[in-house]
């Protein structure tokens, strides 16, 4: 955030002390978490509609449809999330790529367009970090 706080500071011609969180959202900047949240749900639609390297594509594997499965719990677009034995493994893109791409909403999941998705997912970081 310090490097986000002092671009934002240098552009507006602000003192030290002065607040930047105005400033930041003036300027569109995401808080650094969801910046890279954006970054890898960027890489997972990347990677599911054929953009993307093939061994990172073949980290993600879309959910299986089961049998005994409802109708409406069924969703194409999702993917299957690895449980790993360690906490540091939680960090790896094959288990928080998933994680976070199932948590986006179909619609934006479905988005027709890698720039369509960026801005719907942009829009959607923007207002959740913002809305406090």
């Amino acid at each position: 955030v310090s490097t986000q706080s002092t671009g934002a500071r240098f552009i507006f011609g602000q003192r030290k002390w002065q607040g930047t969180t105005t400033l930041r959202k003036a300027l569109h900047f995401l808080p650094v978490s969801e910046r890279i949240t954006f970054k890898s749900c960027v890489l997972v639609y990347k990677c599911l509609n054929g953009m993307a390297p093939e061994y990172l594509s073949s980290l993600l594997e879309r959910r299986k449809k089961k049998p005994m499965r409802l109708r409406a719990d069924f969703d194409d677009l999702l993917l299957e999330t690895p449980h790993p034995k360690y906490k540091t493994t939680e960090r790896a893109f094959s288990v928080s790529g998933p994680k976070l791409w199932n948590s986006l909403p179909g619609e934006l999941r479905r988005s027709g367009t890698l720039k369509s998705f960026q801005t719907k997912l942009k829009t959607l970081l923007f207002t959740k970090a913002f809305s406090e």
